[in-house]
């Protein structure tokens, strides 16, 4: 429901609760004298119409100190698995000598598997330093050189 219908809603009920012409039934401690006690018996629906709207409505926003919890635990999430991708490139260079690489293609596999983990340090250090606008960047640049050497080492389909 958009703000403009909710708007309406809340219009609507609370034209209709000040136009009603027939008795409402009396709350507990207000007697039904037809007098004031009638407009504080509406008053008081009202009032607690109105609060429980407020509450429904406000209810599923988070206020900016929440938000900034959740981006610091994303954010803390993103540098733990930095931190993994870091060490999973660790050993998968010290399992370089077993890939049966030629000279030149260890070369551009370790120089590959470096990058993946400078990128994997930088990433934690944004995430770390809460710093969500630069991580987007970095994600697509180690999501690019994984990408290039798989391109370059995988043998797909063997």
């Amino acid at each position: 429901m958009t703000l403009q219908n909710l708007t309406i809603v809340i219009v609507a009920t609370l034209l209709s609760a000040c136009t009603s012409t027939s008795q409402p039934a009396t709350l507990a401690g207000l007697p039904d004298t037809g007098q004031p006690a009638l407009h504080a018996v509406s008053d008081t629906r009202l009032r607690a119409l109105m609060d429980q709207m407020n509450s429904l409505i406000f209810e599923r926003f988070m206020a900016e100190p929440d938000i900034d919890r959740e981006r610091r635990n994303y954010a803390l999430k993103i540098a733990d698995a930095a931190d993994e991708l870091g060490a999973t490139v660790d050993v998968i260079l010290s399992r370089l000598p077993a890939l049966n690489l030629k000279p030149d293609e260890q070369t551009a596999f370790r120089a590959l598997a470096v990058k993946l983990r400078d990128q994997a340090g930088t990433l934690k250090a944004q995430a770390k330093l809460n710093r969500i606008d630069s991580i987007e960047q970095t994600l697509d640049q180690t999501s690019a050189t994984c990408s290039s050497c798989h391109a370059l080492f995988r043998k797909l389909g063997h």
